[in-house]
């Protein structure tokens, strides 16, 4: 399998003229080409489960979740469904529990803005999808999390789609501060490429607070968890927002 970080951004992406979509769009194509995927596994940091247990979907189909609230009427045209690998997903949740990741299945979600959007713009021809939730849990859950996905895919090809925003100040965004480059990503971005452990002890760090990470990172350290700390690759990196940064980086695996 191969393991990719990618930032969904604002919904207002759907209808904004950033670059963004043209880098999505541009990854999707050359997934289709390396590996083209049979599934891809989606962890969004809008899908969280508050009491500490991972949640993967077993339904047929996952539905457009628009999940977001007050934005102009013509945001609320766009949605992208799919179908649910089942077989994948109920893999997955054997091979969690197997290394004791706290876990069960659910048919309550589908796919939220932070799974579909990507999603729509990487694959337009629509792709199979498995829909996995993140905690509030200890990295070292999520690391293990991400693990048991690659066992559960092995001899298929699959990809890991991890998304959120490394930086994700909306406070700045709404006051319009001019949007300018986070020490916590140069930071992140350092220890990814260099395969550093240090990418792991984040929290810790005064940068992380000042960054308020996006779903508190863990979807990235799932797909870590998959593909190992092997010097990842920068796709791209931008600020389109105030407080708000977009991530693409290719862990391998």
């Amino acid at each position: 399998m191969r393991s990719i970080f990618a930032s969904h951004g604002s919904p207002t992406i759907l209808v904004e003229d950033v670059a963004w979509k043209g880098v999505l769009s541009r990854l999707g194509k050359e997934i289709k080409t390396s590996i083209d995927p049979e599934t891809v596994v989606v962890v969004s940091p809008h899908f969280v489960s508050w009491d500490g247990v991972h949640l993967v979907e077993i339904q047929e189909k996952l539905e457009c979740i628009q999940d977001y609230y007050g934005f102009p009427a013509e945001l609320y045209q766009y949605c992208y469904s799919a179908q649910n690998d089942v077989k994948l997903a109920k893999d997955i949740v054997r091979r969690a529990k197997s290394e004791g990741v706290p876990v069960r299945e659910d048919e309550s979600w589908g796919l939220d803005h932070g799974a579909w959007i990507p999603l729509m713009y990487m694959f337009p021809e629509g792709v199979k999808a498995v829909a996995i939730s993140i905690t509030t849990g200890p990295i070292s859950e999520h690391l293990a999390l991400g693990k048991a996905i690659a066992l559960a895919s092995a001899g298929r090809r699959v990809l890991l789609l991890a998304t959120g925003s490394p930086t994700h100040r909306l406070d700045l965004m709404y006051f319009k501060t001019p949007p300018k480059k986070s020490k916590f990503d140069s930071i992140l971005i350092e220890a990814l490429e260099r395969g550093d452990p240090s990418v792991l002890d984040l929290e810790s760090r005064p940068e992380w607070n000042a960054a308020q990470p996006e779903g508190l990172l863990r979807p990235l350290y799932v797909a870590l968890g998959a593909s190992g700390l092997n010097g990842a690759k920068v796709i791209a990196h931008d600020v389109p927002w105030s407080g708000v940064s977009m991530l693409a980086v290719d862990l391998g695996g």
